[in-house]
């Protein structure tokens, strides 16, 4: 488990998907580990120190102490200060609380020179790219294509979102919007889907309370309209879009590509379930 400020995040924010977890309906936290590139580094500095993570991570999957850990590179953002972070480490848990590998699993790695190796690369790991926020997400909803890989479909798009009014009744727009992603993941346009709600820290400075992501294989699969391939009555679809636009404001969106991610080594439920 990645040990670096203080102690934190998760899934799907977003989600449980994309993590390769293993029950979609379960609940499920995701911490968003985001990181700067000191200067004179460049995301090819970070990459190494990330797939070292990835081992001892992989570790804690097969264990069964995560679902699953990625790292996603910034592509682009509508952030007016682009540069405050250069990419995310996410990691994926059935509860509010990181588990890393165990001792035995670590010894297994790095022999008898666990101690020395983990403060080696923690400190590496904060030369290169400090973390410079922390975000704990609960996946409220989430739809993936069965067998899901980043792999197969590496291009996230990151919507965060806040409500137009607060007291809006947003949780009855979750089941159709799901819906409409679950022809797409079905129809193979999307990867996956996942609706998140901001857990920790949480406030209305934040700006933004929910997130959806789309996973897909290219940009244009990403951001196509949800209502491709629906089997949605249209004039049910066009009624489900004015209320989305009523009650949910897009304050961000990010596109990111997963770089590095370990492997969840049991099967994924079924698009749609």
């Amino acid at each position: 488990m990645k040990n670096k400020l203080l102690i934190l995040l998760l899934c799907l924010f977003f989600a449980r998907g994309f993590s390769q977890q293993p029950n979609p309906l379960a609940k499920t936290y995701t911490y968003l580990i985001y990181h700067k590139l000191a200067p004179g580094y460049t995301i090819q500095d970070a990459i190494p120190i990330e797939r070292e993570w990835k081992v001892l991570n992989q570790a804690a999957v097969d264990e069964g102490n995560l679902i699953g850990w990625h790292m996603m590179v910034k592509q682009m953002s509508s952030n007016p200060n682009p540069a405050e972070y250069d990419y995310i480490t996410v990691m994926v848990s059935s509860e509010m609380a990181l588990k890393g590998a165990s001792p035995a699993a670590r010894a297994k790695i790095y022999g008898d020179s666990v101690q020395a190796r983990l403060a080696d690369l923690q400190k590496r790991d904060r030369a290169t790219a400090p973390v410079v926020k922390m975000e704990i997400w609960e996946t409220v909803d989430a739809v993936f294509v069965p067998g899901f890989t980043p792999e197969k479909s590496p291009i996230v798009v990151l919507d965060l979102i806040r409500l137009r009014d607060p007291a809006a009744d947003w949780a009855s727009l979750v089941s159709p919007t799901k819906r409409l992603a679950a022809d797409r993941v079905k129809s193979s346009q999307l990867g996956g889907w996942s609706l998140s709600a901001l857990k920790v820290p949480n406030g209305s400075e934040k700006g933004y309370s929910l997130a959806v992501i789309h996973c897909a294989a290219t940009m244009n699969a990403a951001l196509s309209p949800d209502l491709a391939g629906s089997t949605m009555p249209a004039p049910e679809a066009a009624k489900l879009r004015t209320q989305q636009l009523r009650t949910f404001d897009v304050v961000r969106q990010e596109v990111f590509r997963l770089t590095e991610y370990t492997i969840y080594k049991r099967p994924v439920e079924q698009a749609g379930r």
